[in-house]
Formats: C-alpha cells, structure tokens, sequence
C-alpha cells in the first residue's frame, strides 16, 4: 500500500538519523489523534517513524489483535529500539483507556515477553504514583519469586 501524501510529507521532514523525541512530540501535538495515518507510519517499518505513530494512535482502536500485530512489528527492531517502543505504548496508549488497562491486566503470562513486560510495567506504575496499591501484591510478589530466575531478561 503507498502511504498518503500527508505520510510521505512527515516521513519526509524526519532525519532519520537523529531525531529528537520533542520534535516528534511537536509533530504529533499538531496533528492531534489520527489511526489511519499512524498505521500508515507504522507500516514505513521505521523506529522514529513507529514512535511519532505511537503518539497518534487512537487507544480505542487498540485490539488485542492489533496489539498482538504491533508486538509482531516491534520484534523486529534491535533490542534497545524494542524496550522503547514498548515502553512508549504503554505510557501513551495502552495506560490511556479502560479497554487497554483491562488487556494488560491479562498479559502476566502471555508468550510475549514484551506483553509481560507491559503487565509488570503497569503493575509497578500502579504503586508508585501515589494512589493505594491493589489488593495483590502479596500474590504479585509470589509470582515474581516463583518465576524471576527464569523470566525472559527484558521483562
């Protein structure tokens, strides 16, 4: 699928070599929310292009199927790259609306560490921002001395 000229233009205006996280910031904050288009960057395969696409992500379109895919996607990229994609999914999406939060309460053993990764992410979140903790730390803790020596390092 060609992308729009609006896709073109933006991966056009991105040095893909040293791009400032601001400056994708800035991009976004003009564009506003916009799914189709950040499929389309997505779909460049590209790391800056990926994150500007996190930032324009609608959450309420966010399927497990279509997170399932950008898990796929994020696979691909080095090591370093994929903790950051992961890491801003879950800060500028999936923290963002009630569907997704419900997901990542299901992702403590998903096959996917990255998913893991997220649950353990989120759960951790919950406890330091100054709100009361759930109810299942004690059960959390379990879980982590049951499973740390083998967990995958990312997570």
């Amino acid at each position: 699928m060609k992308p729009s000229s609006q896709a073109e233009q933006i991966l056009g205006q991105i040095d893909h070599d040293n791009v400032k996280l601001g400056d994708l910031r800035t991009i976004a904050k003009a564009i506003k929310k916009d799914h189709t288009l950040a499929l389309e960057l997505w779909a460049s395969g590209q790391f800056f292009p990926r994150q500007l696409s996190i930032l324009l992500m609608d959450p309420k379109l966010l399927t497990q199927e279509v997170i399932n895919k950008l898990i796929d996607d994020i696979e691909k990229h080095p090591e370093d790259q994929k903790l950051q994609l992961i890491d801003w999914l879950l800060a500028n999406q999936f923290s963002k609306d009630k569907k997704t939060i419900v997901l990542m309460q299901n992702w403590r053993e998903n096959k996917s560490s990255l998913l893991r990764r997220t649950f353990w992410y989120h759960q951790g979140r919950l406890r330091w921002v100054g709100q009361t903790p759930p109810g299942n730390t004690e059960e959390l803790l379990q879980g982590i001395e049951q499973g740390i020596e083998t967990e995958a390092p990312e997570v």
